[in-house]
């Protein structure tokens, strides 16, 4: 593949790329440097390949490895703690209804998180996300389902 195609799928997939990324990574600078390395791994490995294959599964699937491993390295070495007085900009208020409902989500374990993320958020099929977890349709479905029961407990609980 050429500069010039690579680009184009980098110019298209993107977005995607660092919406998904950032459901994972709450950092900003740390979700940047994901999809950098993303699209570097991704053109590296790129006669890996399959044309026959689904490309946004594909690149999302090494995002997936790259997030994972990210996590694991800040759960062995966390970052220390900020120094007083630093703050981020905060967030544009939101909804309360969507706040409550991303607070909730938050609580799920990761791999229900990662499910609801990317069929609802992401609006990937199935077959999409089995291929970028390595689990089954089957599984996925479950873990889907268990996911929304426990999301709606939690949401009646809170109210």
């Amino acid at each position: 593949m050429d500069r010039e195609s690579f680009a184009e799928l980098v110019r298209r997939h993107q977005p995607g790329v660092s919406r998904f990324v950032g459901r994972y990574l709450r950092s900003r600078e740390d979700g940047d440097d994901i999809v950098q390395e993303t699209f570097l791994r991704a053109w590296a490995q790129i006669g890996r390949f399959r044309p026959d294959t689904n490309f946004a599964a594909w690149i999302l699937t090494i995002a997936r490895f790259l997030c994972m491993a990210r996590l694991k390295e800040a759960q062995r070495h966390p970052p220390p703690a900020p120094l007083a007085g630093l703050h981020e900009p905060s967030a544009p208020p939101m909804a309360d209804s969507f706040e409550t409902l991303r607070r909730a989500c938050e609580r799920l374990p990761l791999a229900q998180r990662e499910v609801v993320a990317m069929r609802f958020f992401d609006n990937l099929d199935y077959r999409s996300i089995a291929q970028i977890t390595g689990d089954t349709e089957v599984a996925l479905r479950s873990r889907l389902h268990d996911a929304l029961e426990r999301l709606q407990s939690m949401l009646k609980s809170d109210s």
